[in-house]
């Protein structure tokens, strides 16, 4: 199973402050040193819009594995691992991106629906955004459940 998240939010405010930065290099009479400044910032701009316009998450028979974006950034759990996998909410506070809490880190790219594992012999948990959770949760445990 395969399903993915779209971050449309940071796609559209990355477009907005790249676009915004090189409307104000064409429609002003800026110094040259400022121009190329804001070309370097806009071209930096490109960067976390191309880790993180979007989540994969991929389960098969042995693993779950994610990758953001363009997949420089990606980690895997093994099946064998996982206790039980849950749809849960998340809130403003826990953010978008990853996050490590004092039991629980997050991967996720919009919204506040997400999965959350629970693994065999430890407190530590797993939150993976997704548009469909429900789903995911179902197919995880599936997954697990055959493993056993």
């Amino acid at each position: 199973m395969e399903t993915k998240q779209t971050g449309w939010l940071i796609i559209i405010v990355m477009a907005s402050a790249i676009s915004l930065m090189f409307g104000l290099s064409f429609l002003t009479r800026m110094p040259d040193d400022e121009v190329k400044f804001l070309y370097i910032v806009a071209s930096l701009l490109v960067i976390p819009a191309l880790l993180f316009y979007q989540l994969t998450i991929v389960v098969d028979y042995q693993e779950i594995k994610i990758r953001f974006g363009i997949g420089l950034i990606h980690k895997s759990w093994q099946l064998e691992k996982i206790e039980k996998a849950t749809a849960v909410k998340t809130n403003l506070l826990q953010g978008w991106g990853i996050h490590y809490s004092l039991n629980t880190t997050i991967y996720n790219v919009t919204g506040f629906k997400a999965v959350e594992l629970n693994f065999k012999n430890s407190k530590r948990k797993v939150r993976i955004g997704c548009n469909e959770p429900e789903k995911l949760a179902d197919y995880i445990n599936r997954m697990v459940a055959q493993k056993q």
